[in-house]
């Protein structure tokens, strides 16, 4: 897939026949319903403190912040000198109007921040081309910078050039292009839940199957490390958590309505996205928990059993999450038994000493750079935790009249939102008064 990932390829519109629609239809007459209790902890409410990696400023993994090691003048000298003996497009002109740019986004003055760092980008295209990898650092500081800015759309689109940079999703998989690309499947699962698009059906569905080519490709490449092929499966199981919350079953599509268009000309291309839509999520739990089983075959061959916990931690949460309390469980045991015979009882108390809720990988929670000054209203909440994950008995402590709706909207939400229960001695048990603080988002 290449150029704008929301930008739905040409294929149905061309080829929209009646077989492959008839064929769809079959699918989804035969597709089993998911349970659809399931609730979308971190989107609406979160535990004060909480955050995860899959919202918020890109960060490169090989490579801390950098920062302005020098005042703007420094910078200003040296781009003076520069521009004196090479002209404007100098070639070594890139590094001080990058430093330039750092240094005003780290001062906060994003304007000039964005003109520096959009020169340097310019200089860089004028000598190494369109495609130069040099662009990267610099093109990376620029994002987050149009992030903290909040100029989301523009962000959306350099995004795009971003992953063009980094070969679209096309071999040769390098560390580099998978990291990139790894970055622009999490840029998207964010525009997503800032809801960036009208209508976010053609954007989730076309990350779901960028996501699902690249893990393909991954998986098949010899070459390339287990740590890329892990990052891909986590990656999609990310998505399949926002593709169920996102399509809520609903009566008409529980099963293929009788309205339902059947003919090619009774269709457009929002019908057809939709429905394909539908088709994915009736067969998610299944396809997560395929994903998940063939991760965990290839980690267990590969004798990384700290590595094998964690990921049985995450299907047995994947379980949780759409109730199916036994499954859940039995991934939950092998945690107990990985880490024990590993001797990391601390790293057993923190996944499985106390309840947790879920999804706990932040497919729903979103960083909000703007509402770094507001004042949340937080909420304190007492409650206890079933040995299956749900809350009860739930009373909040407030003292100011002006805090009881937001706490009852809160106790609302910790009630419906599913927990991975404590596990003691290879058990689930009840865990009685939990205390945590809560701040609602939306």
């Amino acid at each position: 897939m290449v150029g704008k990932l929301n930008s739905w390829p040409k294929f149905f519109a061309l080829h929209s026949t009646c077989k492959p629609l008839l064929l769809l239809a079959g699918l989804l007459l035969a597709a089993s319903p998911v349970w659809a209790g399931k609730y979308a902890y971190g989107e609406a409410f979160v535990r004060v403190g909480q955050s995860w990696s899959d919202g918020g400023p890109m960060q490169d993994p090989l490579q801390s912040e950098p920062q302005a090691t020098q005042d703007d003048g420094h910078y200003r000298r040296q781009v003076s000198e520069l521009e004196g003996e090479g002209g404007p497009y100098a070639d070594a002109l890139a590094e001080p109007l990058t430093g330039l740019g750092r240094h005003y986004r780290q001062q906060g003055d994003m304007e000039q921040a964005l003109l520096h760092y959009r020169r340097a980008l310019h200089v860089v295209r004028v000598n190494d081309g369109l495609y130069s990898e040099r662009q990267m650092p610099i093109l990376r500081e620029l994002l987050n910078a149009y992030r903290v800015n909040g100029e989301m759309k523009t962000l959306d689109n350099r995004y795009d050039y971003y992953f063009r940079l980094y070969g679209s999703g096309r071999p040769p998989y390098t560390d580099m292009r998978l990291r990139g690309s790894l970055a622009y499947l999490r840029w998207q699962r964010e525009a997503i839940r800032l809801k960036i698009d009208a209508d976010e059906t053609q954007r989730l569905l076309a990350l779901y199957q960028l996501n699902d080519k690249l893990l393909h490709a991954v998986a098949a490449e010899s070459s390339v490390a287990l740590q890329w092929y892990r990052n891909m499966v986590l990656s999609q199981i990310r998505n399949l958590y926002l593709l169920e919350d996102r399509l809520a079953p609903t009566d008409q599509n529980s099963g293929m309505a009788s309205a339902s268009p059947v003919l090619a000309d009774e269709w457009n291309q929002q019908d057809f996205n939709t429905k394909r839509m539908e088709l994915i999520q009736r067969g998610s739990l299944a396809q997560g928990v395929g994903l998940l089983q063939a991760l965990i075959e290839r980690t267990a061959a590969a004798g990384e059993r700290t590595e094998l916990a964690r990921l049985y931690l995450e299907l047995g949460d994947w379980y949780q999450w759409h109730a199916k309390d036994h499954q859940a469980g039995e991934q939950y045991r092998q945690v107990v038994q990985l880490l024990s015979d590993e001797n990391q009882g601390d790293l057993l108390q923190q996944w499985l000493g106390q309840p947790m809720e879920l999804p706990d990988n932040g497919a729903f929670w979103q960083f909000y750079p703007n509402r770094a000054d507001d004042h949340p209203v937080v909420i304190s909440v007492r409650y206890d935790v079933s040995e299956r994950g749900r809350a009860k008995n739930l009373q909040a402590d407030v003292t100011d009249p002006a805090h009881e709706g937001p706490a009852s909207r809160i106790k609302r939400k910790l009630a419906r939102i599913r927990f991975r229960p404590r596990w003691v001695n290879g058990t689930a048990e009840s865990v009685s008064q939990v205390q945590r603080d809560y701040q609602l988002i939306d």
